[in-house]
């Protein structure tokens, strides 16, 4: 009696396992990776978490790692991702989507928020695919920002402050040379090594230099609160790519949707947990771009901004 007892205890143990194992077979794993989890990429992750429900409901789950950028802490994140089996890996920013690259993990890779993949080697000119990935550009063309700058300040010397580790602040200093070259204004760079070196580097400005391009940088989203307030107090005007900067201080910012980056992603991922292959989904372009001039900060430091360059601002902080 005792041994039948057991046996049932058994079976119906592995009566009720049997379904909780189909399960969790369906389960689909999300594996997301953002560096430093900055604000504009929870941003962009909320959305797409958002829109995913439509296609996923309960049958997906998301796991979400925020190593910091350095190299070799993204690509562990992107190994884990492969040793948990996952069905999709989401990628926020250049760092992220470079240390995927540099792994070629065997599974589908989408990527929201960086600045021109084509230039970092991510996808191809040709075929806006890369090695088992695509995504959503996150940028705006840095030269139509320095057009309106130009507009509005006629300027000498533009100062360049950008990230040596940041790939995107890189491909944006070296934009602005070509472009300052050609429009006849002296662009200087200022190359920041550590992060703790931009006040110190700011020093080293000299009094008659017109303005500053603060480049996008994974590292030093801690500095930018530091670096308006320099600038403030020299009225220097600052441009720059980073998305929230004019509300905060900046004279001029060119910024992409976070809403349109995560509601694409949603979608490119929609297709790829379908079945569609990476080869078919070229990276999609924003078509969702903010020119924002604070006009406040203009008036504080002398700046006529033209009615031209305000009539094609999507919006004026006042």
């Amino acid at each position: 009696m005792k041994r039948f007892c057991i046996l049932i205890i058994f079976l119906l143990s592995a009566w009720l396992w049997i379904p909780s194992v189909a399960d969790a077979a369906e389960e689909r794993l999300i594996a997301v990776i953002m560096a430093n989890s900055q604000q504009r990429y929870q941003d962009i992750h909320t959305v797409f978490v958002e829109n995913s429900k439509t296609f996923c409901g309960d049958s997906c789950k998301i796991y979400v790692q925020t190593p910091n950028a350095d190299i070799m802490s993204l690509r562990n994140s992107v190994r884990k991702a492969v040793a948990l089996g996952a069905d999709l890996i989401v990628t926020y920013g250049p760092s992220a989507t470079l240390a995927a690259k540099a792994e070629h993990p065997p599974i589908p890779t989408l990527f929201a928020d960086v600045y021109d993949p084509v230039k970092l080697g991510i996808v191809s000119a040709k075929k806006k695919t890369g090695h088992n990935m695509t995504g959503i550009r996150g940028d705006a063309p840095v030269q139509a920002l320095f057009k309106y700058f130009v507009e509005a300040t006629n300027p000498g010397e533009l100062i360049v402050l950008y990230d040596t580790k940041s790939p995107e602040g890189n491909l944006q200093k070296t934009v602005l040379l070509e472009a300052g070259k050609k429009r006849g204004v002296t662009v200087t760079p200022l190359a920041v090594v550590n992060t703790e070196d931009h006040i110190a580097l700011l020093e080293s400005v000299p009094a008659d230099a017109d303005g500053l391009f603060l480049a996008c940088s994974e590292h030093a989203d801690s500095q930018l609160s530091q670096v308006l307030n320099f600038a403030a107090n020299r009225q220097l005007p600052v441009i720059t790519m980073r998305a929230g900067a004019a509300e905060t201080g900046a004279f001029m910012v060119l910024e992409t949707s976070d809403v349109e980056q995560g509601q694409k992603l949603a979608e490119m991922a929609e297709q790829v947990l379908a079945g569609k292959k990476i080869s078919d989904l070229p990276m999609r372009k924003p078509h969702q771009v903010a020119f924002i001039v604070n006009l406040k900060v203009a008036k504080e430091y002398g700046i006529n901004v033209p009615f031209q360059t305000l009539s094609v601002a999507s919006r004026i902080v006042r």
